[in-house]
């Protein structure tokens, strides 16, 4: 039969998407399993099964049943959570591994028969070199990358970037060369190629494992940005050596370690390549010495990852934005003196500036609204008019109120050198000046004043919101700053979603981030104007009022509060909300980051006490009169203890376990807890009287439970920072002596942070413990404890997990490292379902938190018939 044109070229086609389909399906399953292994992200999954149904499409087009079924059967397996409002559960989940396992063994058989086929036919190529063996990592009989745009002909968008192919070079899975140190997971070899028209090297790369970088990378190729994402620093040497580097680097948090090795060869690509390359450092919390320590080795930002995806992308983008960024920096040079503007003017064009000179300084104003400088380079001392004078016109004009202006004189007088920048001056700089000084000091200006025009506020209902975190504080500092001779006015408000963990859960991450957004929108609709509003944690906003005071800002946030149940958001989808708001005026810190503290206090009072709205000035009068409860309750003898059961996730222990938790009860019926307690009790002198009246509290239930022939075993906390003075008089020691407890029925437990650096010291005092018949627990252990030196030494009988864990998912590791050193794991503060069941899959001994039981005053939980 003759063989037509058009069934040529059918069975071309055909060939074309079995050869590609194989490494197409590699990256694809690899995204799949990461998710399904580390948990799902609604937009991921989105995709995921977006591409999998296209594929099963194609692959029925050109009639391959055997590769279309499974496809076909994976996207029907993930297209119930694509509209967002759940995730996988655990049954959902195995349900996707049993797809995903199907779907790779009879891929690469259908692979194989099908050019056996074509090879019969006479239709299929001949084999290139690494194809007979049909050798591949996951099944495939052949792994090979497309040429740029072939998947989009198919209506999917391309995955990966791929480089021109070249005989024996190596490379990895985002088609980038690897060098030879580091080809072990290479994925495959290119043998020899029709020339190709090349990719595009990938505008941002991305470090690291962490799950945040996938949802980066996807939000990158959603925009048309070709993105890579690898995990050894190596593949990022190279792409720095490129001709070609990317324009914006990601580090993830796991990956830190990376930017020591990162940071000269950065330094030589910027500097001496004269490449402009961002660099961007996800942090695990946000730690004032880590940040420093990636901000040293050249990131441009170092953010905590806690902030939200929304949040980075905000960030990252500027740094993607090469028109305001690399267009050249415009500078006006004003100076009576034509030699020293001239001097000027050269040194700032041999860098690649744009300049103008102006040396009548009242001609300034015109040549302002004609050049549009990025930064006045201007002289003090000038007839007519001088710098100050002259500055302060610039400053009333609104189009020039934040351009950057630098003196440039050769006045030695100090006082009229701070004169020249308290009259709006933002540098000085001393003649003469050395070119390379002069550059910096422009070039440093200019780029901060374009960074923060790109992160300028955006309007949202006609006022200004969701600006940078780092612009309001800039204006909360100018208001500071402000030379009124009183204190500032205004203040700061912060509005919290209450419940955001259930709202989250039950709308999903995507839908929870629509919320915020019209959370944000609603609130700021209701602004006044020149207030401003930022982004604030995960499920906050926090607005900056320089016309409101604290007790306006507190009436503002009670209305908030009251209507905000009567509000139906769209993404809500009619789920009622509340919030919870603390209020500080401008005079609650000296600087921006002492006001967010006291906000945060504020927030933190409300929810402690319940009510949706706590002001900072009342929280302080409270805090007053918290600490003269707190001395009436011990000399009268009135404070108490509550008790929460630490429960076994498997088996019954010896006796029951329960941790004493400290309480206050005031005046009008509120109860304090020791969180709020021991603070105060701190900063007065109180903690070690505090410690020594809860142990011998704890030792007399434990005596009473002997005498009823009921052991118990109690877990006390202790402050670690007043051990030898609880101890110091041996009083304690005798009465503990005297009580004859039962071998390790009262555990003492010791906050980490308090430890630190102590370690030795701590490992003394606990083998003295032990010696006394009581356990040692410490609680707070993350995965930065297990790398202290001194840890390990340290005798431990139960160790209390940081509850972020369940959250970051390093808990398994560090259980591991308990259960290592014969210590029981507890994971603390299990407030929900997920929290339990995250810990109780990393392998924890005992939970505690609400979710278990609330504590009370009785001891009478059912172990036996209540297991974890």
């Amino acid at each position: 039969m003759r063989v037509t044109e058009q069934q040529i070229r059918s069975e071309e086609l055909k060939g074309a998407f079995l050869r590609h389909l194989p490494q197409r399906m590699k990256i694809l399953l690899r995204r799949a399993e990461r998710q399904r292994r580390e948990g799902w992200d609604v937009n991921a999954l989105y995709l995921l099964e977006t591409e999998f149904a296209r594929l099963a499409e194609a692959a029925g087009r050109y009639g391959l049943p055997e590769q279309a079924a499974p496809l076909q059967a994976l996207a029907e397996s993930l297209q119930p959570f694509v509209p967002g409002t759940t995730l996988p559960d655990a049954a959902a989940n195995d349900a996707i591994a049993q797809a995903l396992e199907a779907l790779q063994a009879p891929m690469g058989q259908a692979a194989m028969l099908e050019f056996a086929a074509r090879a019969e036919a006479g239709l299929a190529a001949p084999l290139r070199t690494g194809e007979a063996d049909g050798s591949s990592s996951v099944g495939y009989a052949q792994m090979e990358t497309p040429p740029p745009g072939y998947w989009r002909e198919l209506g999917i968008a391309d995955l990966e970037p791929r480089r021109p192919t070249a005989a024996a070079v190596i490379t990895d899975s985002a088609g980038m060369p690897v060098p030879v140190a580091a080809a072990a997971d290479a994925a495959i070899i290119a043998a020899p190629a029709p020339a190709a028209p090349p990719a595009a090297a990938p505008q941002v790369l991305l470090l690291g494992t962490d799950p945040v970088l996938h949802d980066l990378a996807l939000h990158f190729e959603q925009d048309g940005r070709v993105a890579a994402q690898v995990e050894s620093v190596e593949r990022m040497l190279v792409a720095l050596g490129g001709d070609a580097p990317p324009r914006l680097l990601v580090v993830g948090a796991r990956s830190l370690a990376a930017l020591p090795l990162l940071a000269p060869a950065l330094r030589h690509a910027r500097v001496e390549a004269g490449h402009r390359i961002a660099l961007l450092a996800i942090l695990e919390q946000d730690d004032l010495s880590t940040r420093l320590d990636a901000l040293r080795a050249g990131a441009d930002h170092a953010l905590p990852r806690t902030l939200g995806l929304h949040a980075l992308l905000a960030q990252a983008e500027p740094l993607l934005k090469d028109e305001i960024g690399d267009a050249p920096y415009r500078v006006l040079v004003v100076d009576d003196d034509a030699a020293q503007a001239a001097f000027a003017e050269t040194v700032l064009r041999r860098a690649g500036m744009h300049t103008r000179t102006v040396v009548e300084p009242l001609a300034t104003l015109d040549e302002l609204e004609r050049f549009q400088p990025d930064l006045i380079l201007m002289d003090i001392n000038m007839p007519g008019a001088d710098g100050l004078e002259l500055t302060a016109l610039i400053r009333e004009r609104e189009a020039f109120v934040s351009t950057p202006i630098v003196f440039l004189s050769g006045d030695p007088d100090a006082d009229r050198q701070y004169a020249a920048l308290d009259a709006g001056g933002d540098d000085f700089i001393a003649k003469p000046v050395r070119p390379k000084h002069l550059i910096a000091a422009v070039s440093n200006r200019v780029r901060r004043a374009r960074v923060a025009m790109r992160r300028g506020p955006r309007v949202v209902n006609g006022s200004e919101a969701l600006v940078d975190r780092s612009v309001l504080f800039d204006r909360i500092a100018r208001q500071l700053a402000a030379r009124t001779g009183v204190a500032p006015g205004g203040g700061l408000l912060l509005v919290e979603l209450n419940d955001a963990p259930r709202l989250r859960e039950r709308l999903g991450l995507g839908g929870f981030d629509r919320l915020l957004q019209q959370f944000a929108t609603w609130v700021a609709g209701q602004t006044l104007p020149r207030e401003v509003l930022a982004p604030f944690g995960p499920s906050a906003i926090l607005l900056f009022a320089p016309q409101r005071d604290e007790a306006a800002l507190a009436a503002f946030a009670e209305d908030l509060a009251a209507r905000i149940s009567r509000e139906r958001f769209e993404a809500a989808h009619a789920v009622p909300l509340a919030l919870s708001a603390g209020a500080c005026g401008m005079g609650a810190g000296a600087d921006p980051m002492a006001l967010l503290g006291a906000c945060e206090r504020a927030l933190e009072s409300a929810r402690r006490q319940g009510v949706s709205v706590a002001r900072h000035d009342a929280q302080a009068q409270g805090q007053h009169a918290l600490v003269a409860q707190l001395r009436s309750a011990l000399a009268e003898d009135t404070l108490s203890l509550a008790f929460q059961p630490l429960v076994p996730i498997a088996g019954m222990a010896a006796a029951p376990r329960y941790q004493a938790l400290l309480r206050l009860r005031d005046a009008r019926g509120s109860e304090h807890a020791a969180a709020a307690l021991l603070p105060e009790a701190a900063a007065v002198g109180l903690l070690p009287t505090l410690d020594v009246w809860v142990l011998k509290r704890a030792l007399a239930v434990l005596a009473a439970r002997r005498k009823l022939g009921t052991p118990l075993m109690l877990f006390v906390s202790q402050s670690f920072e007043v051990f030898e003075e609880v101890w110091r008089d041996g009083s304690l020691a005798q009465v503990l002596a005297a009580a004859e407890l039962p071998a390790t029925s009262l555990v003492l437990e010791y906050r980490c942070e308090a430890l630190l650096g102590n370690y030795p010291d701590a490992a003394r005092r606990f083998a003295d413990l032990h010696q006394r018949g009581l356990a040692v627990a410490l609680a707070g252990v993350s995965a930065l404890t297990l790398a202290q030196p001194g840890f390990n030494d340290l005798p431990l009988d139960f160790i209390k997990l940081a509850p972020e864990l369940a959250r970051d998912g390093q808990a398994r590791a560090v259980v591991a490292a308990g259960h290592a050193r014969g210590a029981l794991v507890i994971a603390p503060r299990v407030h929900d379902a997920s929290t339990a069941a995250a810990f109780y899959a990393a392998g924890a001994d005992l939970l505690q938190g609400n979710f278990v039981q609330e504590a009370g005053v009785q001891l009478d939980y059912d172990f036996v018939g209540n297991p974890a």
